[in-house]
């Protein structure tokens, strides 16, 4: 009868330890929401000694109007700009493979690794 408790007592102490700990019944509580709302301090600091102070920066309609225009002639500047390179055959040609120009046909046991465009011509 002995034997038996302790094969009993043996195989509920085995039984128990193997399901005493298992990551899916442990819940997780979300964490208290953190607010940013804090007083500030107040006090002295060099800071506050060399700190430029605010001029009144607002403009009349006719300085914001004369600013806005010389905005727009800057983009369609830079507008003409871009297209004026893209009419040149190493951007609109896709034989020239990004180089400035065509890149040599080699035979196929010459060809050589190319580092602009990755790949053997």
């Amino acid at each position: 009868m002995s034997k038996t408790l302790v094969a009993f007592f043996l195989i509920g102490v085995v039984s128990f330890s193997a399901n005493g700990q298992t990551t899916r019944d442990v819940e997780v509580k979300p964490s208290a929401p953190v607010y940013q709302a804090t007083k500030k301090k107040s006090g002295f600091s060099f800071a506050k000694l060399f700190k430029k102070k605010k001029t009144n920066t607002r403009k009349l309609p006719y300085e914001q109007k004369a600013e806005f225009e010389k905005r727009m002639k800057a983009v369609a500047k830079q507008k003409e700009e871009e297209a004026r390179m893209a009419r040149k055959p190493e951007y609109s040609n896709k034989l020239y493979f990004g180089h400035k120009r065509p890149p040599k046909k080699r035979k196929v046991g010459k060809k050589k690794y190319c580092k602009i465009c990755e790949f053997a011509h």
